[in-house]
C-alpha cells in the first residue's frame, strides 16, 4: 500500500477515535489531565502499524493495533492481544488495576474488532472456570467505545470483581423468575430460561417464537427486568416498526411490579418511549422503547414527524417509512453510539425492519432478541437459527392460553366467478318496446378518490381474481354483508342448546366484536357504508381503521373499548401486533397468500379474555371459548407461501419504472436484480388496468400480451437459467489457456440474455410511454349492475378440515416416499426410538410452514375426527399418537387402525409368553410391576431408570428403587431388563 494509503487510513482511525471522544495526542503531548486521551505511538516491531494507548480517568485501560486499509482487522486484533501484557508492565505504575489491558481493538479503519478480556477472566486477570473454551470472543463494532463507556465498564468491574464483564454476569443469572401478580405461565418461563441459557453461550442474536396472545411482550418485560437487575445490563431497547406498537409496551413495562420489590419496574430503571418530534433521550433512561424509523432519525439527525400528524403514518407505517427508496444509512453518532444498548428487542420480527432497516440494528453493539408468532425464513436467517424456544398457537389453545378457532364459509356467484358488465341493458319499455340503454359506469380513484364516469364500449368481462382489484362489485359486498347479518345469531353464533331438551338457553342479539379485512382503502368504505346500511347503523357502530386515519390509536382504543363500535375495518392496520382481547369474530373479505401474514391476522381473534372484561364491551356473551374465521374469498382453503417479491428490496436504491424504463431508453443494461424488479413492478401495474390500458399496451408490442412481456423478464432473471448459461458459455472457453476470456465470454452470455429480454423495451418507445401512462392511472370500476346470488354460507366442520389435513399429509408422504421408506425400515427393525424419532423430526421439519397444521396433534385430530382413530382424545395429543398414525398410515398394522396402547400391549403379551416358553416365571408382585413399565411405554412410546421415578404410578409403588428391590437376584439384572422392555415394547 503507498504511504499516501496508509496515512488516509490512520487518519481515519484518529477520526475515529476523536468522533467517540478521545483526545488523539503524540506521547510527547500526553499529560496527567484526567481526560480521556489515545496516545499514539509506533508499533514497537511491525512497520506500518500503529498502537494507540487509551488512558481513562489516568489509568491506561485499552490499547488499539491500527493498521492499513488492506490489513485484517482479527490479525490486528490478536497483535494487540499479544501487545497487552508488555505494554501493561511497561507502564505499570499507570495501568489501570496493574492487570494486563482488557480493552481491546485492531481496526483498518473501517472494520473495527473489539475484545474484551474480561469476558473470560476475573478481575485479577485469573481465568474463570465458567469461560467459552479458548477465553473471550472478539467481535465487530461499528467504532470504538466512549471514555464514558470504558470508564462504566471499569466501576462495574470492580464492583463485581468475579463477574467484572456483562458477558460474564450473564453466565451466571440466577435460576428465580416468578411474579406471584401474574403468575409465568410455562412457555413464558421456557421461553426466559432459552434466552438465558443462549446469553450465557454469548450467542448475539436469539429468537423467541410465541403464538399470538401467549403474553411475548410480558415475557420480554420479565426478562428486561432479570438482565437489568442481576446481569447490569445498561439499557434495553424494545423496537417497534408502528408507533401504536410502541404505546402497548409502554404501557406493559409500566404496569410491570418485580416479584422482590415494593415499586413498579419503571421507578428503579426509568422507562422512556420515543414519541413526539423532539423527544430525546437521558442518560438516566435504561428501557427505551422506539420505531426503528425514530431511531434513525436521531442518528441521522433528522427531525421525525409527531406521532399524531398525517405524515406520522406513512413515516412509521411501512418498510421504508416514506422516506424513499434509498436503504436506510447509518452514520456515527456521539450522543447514542453503538454501545449505548445492551440489548435490542425486536417486536414481531417477522416482519421487515431487519431486512430495509437492518443497518439501524447492525450500528449496535449489543445482543439481539427476536419476537414473533409466525418466523419465516428470512427470520431464521437474521437470528443464525437460533431458536431459544417455541411455543405454537395449538399448544397454547391445549393451555388455554388462547382460544381455538371455528370456520364459517360464504360464497357468492361473484366471488367464485366473477361477472360481467354488459356495454348495454336491455330493458322493456312502459309501451312494450324493447329499449337499450347505454351502460355508465364509476372509475374511482384509489388514493384521491375522485370519480369520473365512463361509457362501456363493450362488455367487460372480469374474473374472481381481479374483483376489488380492478373492479369492484357493490351487489358483491352487500351480499356478504346481508348474509354474514342474517346468519350471524343462527349459525355463526349460534344460540345454546339444552341437550337434554333441545331448548335453546341463551342467545345472542349483540353483535360481537368484528373485524373485516379489506382489500384496499377504497374496498374498506364501500364495506362500512353497507355494514351501516344493513344494519341501519349509526357512524360509531362500524368504524375504518387505517394508517391514513386521523388519530389510529385512539380509533383502535375506542374499538378495544367501547361497547358501541360493534364492527371495524381494515386492510392491515390492525392485521398484526394490534392486541383487541374481546374480537370474536374475523371476516375476511380480502385474500392473503402469505402465510405468516395471515396467520398474524388470524391471531387478532386468538386472545383470551376473561368472562366479566368481555362482558363489558359484549353484555350477553357468556365466555370466549373460540373465535369464528368468516371466510368469503377462500383464504382458508388454498395453500400458502412465504415467496420473495419479485421486487427486492436488497437493492441500495429500489428503481421505480420510470427509472426503469428510462434506462431501457438510454441503452443501460440492468442488473439481474433491476430485471427482476422491473418485472414485478409491470406484473402489479398488469393487475390493475383495464381492457382498454391493455389493449393499447398490447397495440404498442407488436400483439403480445403485457403478461408475455414479464414472463420473459422472469425467465431472464431466473438464477438457475442464468447459472446454466454461465456454466456452458465457460465450458465452451473451457480449452483457452486464458481463464479471463473464458469468464468474459460467460459474463457476455448471461448479458445477453437480459438484453433479450429488454428488448421490447428498449426498441419501442410508445410501449414505454403507453406503461409510463398506464402507472399513472389508479382506477378502479366500479360495477354496480351485476346482481349477485348462489350463495353458500355453511361452516366448516371438523370433518371437512380433518379431510383436507389427510389428503395433504398423503400428498406429501407421496413427495417424500424415499424418506417414508426408511422411517418404515426403522419400525420393522425395531430400531432405537431415539432414532425413530430424529427421522420423524426430520419429515416434520421438511414440511414448509404452510403446513404447521401437520403438528403430531393436528395430524392425530384429524384421524379421531374422521373415525379413522375411533373413540380416542381429539386434543393433546403426543409422540405415541403419531407413532400410531404413521404406523397405519405405513400399514405396519395391516389395514386397521391400531392405537399405540394396543401395540404395546400386545407386544407385551407377546414377550410374557417367550419367557414362559423359556422358563423364566414371574410372581405376582413382579407381573404388576412388569405391567406398570408397559403403561409407561404406552404413554410415553419409551422407558428408562429415571421415567419410573417420574411417572406418577410406578413412583407411588417406590419408583426405580421398588422395581430394584422385586426384580434383584433375577436373571436378568434390573437394568437390563428395563433396556431389553423399551427395545420389546418400543417405537
Amino acid at each position: 500500500m503507498s504511504a499516501s494509503g496508509a496515512q488516509a487510513s490512520s487518519d481515519k482511525v484518529a477520526q475515529a477515535l476523536r468522533d467517540a471522544g478521545w483526545r488523539v495526542c503524540a506521547p510527547h503531548e500526553r499529560d496527567l489531565k484526567p481526560d480521556a486521551t489515545a496516545v499514539r505511538t509506533a508499533h514497537p516491531g511491525l512497520e506500518g502499524l500503529h498502537v494507540y494507548l487509551l488512558h481513562v480517568d489516568r489509568d491506561l485501560s485499552g490499547l488499539v493495533v491500527a493498521g492499513s486499509a488492506t490489513a485484517d482487522p482479527d490479525e490486528l486484533l490478536a497483535e494487540a492481544s499479544r501487545l497487552a501484557s508488555p505494554l501493561a508492565a511497561q507502564h505499570h505504575r499507570r495501568t489501570w488495576q496493574e492487570r494486563p489491558l482488557p480493552f481491546l481493538y485492531g481496526t483498518n479503519g473501517f472494520v473495527w474488532s473489539f475484545l474484551n478480556t474480561l469476558d473470560a477472566e476475573h478481575l485479577d486477570g485469573t481465568p474463570a472456570a465458567d469461560a467459552p473454551q479458548g477465553g473471550a470472543r472478539s467481535r465487530n463494532v461499528f467504532a470504538p467505545a466512549q471514555p464514558a463507556s470504558v470508564a462504566r465498564w471499569k466501576r462495574n468491574a470492580a464492583h463485581h470483581p468475579d463477574t467484572p464483564s456483562l458477558r460474564s454476569r450473564l453466565r451466571r443469572l440466577p435460576g428465580v423468575h416468578l411474579d406471584p401478580q401474574r403468575q409465568l405461565y410455562d412457555a413464558q418461563r421456557r421461553a426466559i430460561e432459552g434466552l438465558e441459557t443462549s446469553l450465557a453461550a454469548d450467542r448475539p442474536r436469539s429468537l423467541i417464537q410465541m403464538a399470538t396472545g401467549a403474553g411475548k411482550t410480558y415475557t420480554v418485560v420479565q426478562a428486561s427486568h432479570r438482565l437489568l437487575k442481576h446481569a447490569g445490563a445498561h439499557r434495553v431497547l424494545f423496537l417497534v416498526d408502528r408507533y401504536n406498537l410502541g404505546e402497548q409496551a409502554f404501557l406493559e413495562y409500566r404496569g410491570f411490579q418485580p416479584a422482590d420489590s415494593r415499586k413498579p419496574l419503571h421507578e428503579d430503571f426509568p422507562l422512556k418511549h420515543l414519541s413526539g418530534g423532539s423527544s430525546g433521550l437521558a442518560d438516566s433512561d435504561k428501557i427505551v422503547i422506539s420505531t426503528v424509523q425514530r431511531l434513525w432519525c436521531m442518528l441521522t439527525g433528522r427531525t421525525p414527524p409527531s406521532p399524531v400528524s398525517e405524515e406520522a403514518q406513512s413515516f412509521e407505517g411501512g418498510g421504508m417509512a416514506g422516506l424513499g427508496k434509498r436503504a436506510p444509512e447509518v452514520r456515527y453518532s456521539a450522543e447514542l453510539p453503538p454501545d449505548y444498548f445492551d440489548f435490542i428487542v425486536i417486536d414481531e420480527c417477522h416482519r421487515s425492519i431487519y431486512g430495509s432497516w437492518r443497518p439501524v440494528l447492525e450500528y449496535f453493539d449489543a445482543h439481539i432478541v427476536g419476537l414473533t408468532a409466525t418466523p419465516i425464513g428470512p427470520t431464521f436467517a437474521f437470528f443464525q437459527n437460533n431458536l431459544v424456544s417455541q411455543y405454537t398457537y395449538e399448544e397454547a389453545v391445549a393451555d388455554e392460553v388462547n382460544v381455538d378457532y371455528d370456520v364459517y364459509r360464504i360464497s357468492t356467484r361473484i366471488t367464485r366467478d366473477g361477472s360481467t358488465i354488459p356495454a348495454v341493458t336491455v330493458a322493456d319499455a312502459p309501451d312494450g318496446s324493447v329499449e337499450k340503454i347505454n351502460t355508465v359506469v364509476a372509475q374511482v380513484d384509489r388514493l384521491t378518490r375522485e370519480q369520473h364516469w365512463h361509457q362501456q364500449d363493450e362488455d367487460d368481462e372480469y374474473t374472481a381474481t381481479e374483483l376489488n382489484a380492478r373492479v369492484e362489485s357493490t351487489n358483491q359486498i352487500r351480499t356478504v354483508i346481508e348474509t354474514f347479518k342474517n346468519r350471524l345469531f343462527s349459525e355463526i353464533f349460534p344460540p345454546d342448546i339444552d341437550p337434554d331438551t333441545d331448548e335453546s338457553v341463551h342467545q345472542r342479539s349483540i353483535v360481537p366484536k368484528t373485524l373485516i379485512f379489506a382489500a384496499t382503502n377504497r374496498h374498506a368504505d364501500a364495506i362500512v357504508e353497507e355494514v351501516r346500511r344493513a344494519w341501519n347503523a349509526g357512524t360509531k357502530f362500524c368504524v375504518k381503521i387505517n394508517s391514513e386515519t386521523t388519530h389510529p390509536a385512539r380509533a383502535i382504543k375506542e374499538f378495544r373499548n367501547a361497547s358501541e363500535t360493534r364492527i371495524a375495518v381494515t386492510v392491515d392496520m390492525i392485521a398484526t401486533g394490534t392486541d383487541i382481547p374481546a374480537l370474536e369474530c374475523l371476516v375476511f373479505m380480502r385474500d392473503v397468500r402469505t402465510w405468516s401474514y395471515f396467520e398474524q391476522m388470524k391471531g387478532r381473534g386468538a386472545r383470551n379474555i376473561k368472562p366479566e372484561a368481555l362482558r363489558k364491551v359484549t353484555e350477553d356473551a357468556l365466555c370466549k371459548d373460540r373465535f369464528v374465521i368468516v371466510d368469503t374469498v377462500g383464504v382458508t382453503e388454498h395453500a400458502m407461501v412465504d415467496a420473495q417479491p419479485l421486487v427486492q428490496d436488497n437493492l441500495r436504491e429500489l428503481p421505480s419504472l420510470e427509472r426503469l424504463l428510462k434506462a431501457c431508453a438510454e441503452g443501460n443494461p440492468l442488473t439481474v436484480a433491476e430485471v427482476s424488479t422491473l418485472a414485478g413492478r409491470l406484473s402489479r401495474l398488469g393487475q390493475r388496468l383495464d381492457e382498454q390500458q391493455l389493449a393499447r399496451i398490447e397495440g404498442c408490442t407488436g400483439g403480445r400480451k403485457l403478461t408475455e412481456l414479464v414472463t420473459e423478464l422472469v425467465h431472464a432473471a431466473d438464477p438457475d437459467r442464468l447459472a446454466k448459461e454461465w456454466a456452458r458459455a465457460v465450458g465452451e472457453k473451457a480449452t483457452e489457456e486464458n481463464e479471463a476470456l473464458a469468464a468474459d465470454g460467460a459474463e457476455a452470455a448471461v448479458d445477453a440474455v437480459l438484453a433479450q429480454a429488454l428488448r421490447p423495451f428498449v426498441e419501442r418507445e410508445a410501449l414505454r410511454e403507453a406503461l409510463l401512462e398506464a402507472a399513472r392511472r389508479r382506477w378502479i370500476k366500479i360495477d354496480h349492475l351485476s346482481e349477485d346470488g348462489g350463495v353458500i354460507a355453511e361452516g366448516v366442520t371438523d370433518k371437512m378440515r380433518a379431510e383436507r389435513t389427510v389428503k395433504d399429509w398423503h400428498q406429501y408422504m407421496a413427495d417424500q416416499q424415499d424418506r417414508f421408506a426408511a422411517l418404515r425400515i426403522a419400525f420393522e427393525q425395531r430400531r432405537p426410538l431415539s432414532e425413530v424419532e430424529a427421522q420423524i423430526d426430520e419429515l416434520l421439519r421438511l414440511v414448509s410452514p404452510p403446513q404447521q397444521r401437520w403438528t403430531g396433534q393436528r395430524l392425530w385430530k384429524a384421524y379421531v375426527d374422521l373415525g379413522v382413530a375411533l373413540a380416542r382424545r381429539r386434543r393433546n395429543a403426543g409422540l405415541p399418537e403419531l407413532l400410531s398414525v404413521l404406523r397405519y398410515e405405513l400399514r405396519l398394522d395391516g389395514d386397521d387402525f391400531r392405537p399405540y396402547r394396543d401395540t404395546v400391549e400386545l407386544r407385551f403379551q407377546e414377550w410374557l409368553a417367550r419367557q414362559e416358553t423359556a422358563g423364566v416365571t414371574f410372581t405376582e408382585e413382579q407381573r404388576s410391576w412388569l405391567k406398570r413399565v408397559a403403561n409407561v411405554v404406552a404413554t410415553s412410546a419409551t422407558v428408562s431408570v429415571e421415567a419410573l421415578d417420574q411417572h406418577a404410578r410406578c413412583r407411588a409403588e417406590g419408583g426405580w428403587s421398588g422395581f430394584r428391590t422385586v426384580f434383584e437376584g433375577g436373571p436378568r439384572t434390573p437394568d437390563e431388563l428395563i433396556d431389553e422392555l423399551d427395545r420389546e415394547l418400543g417405537a
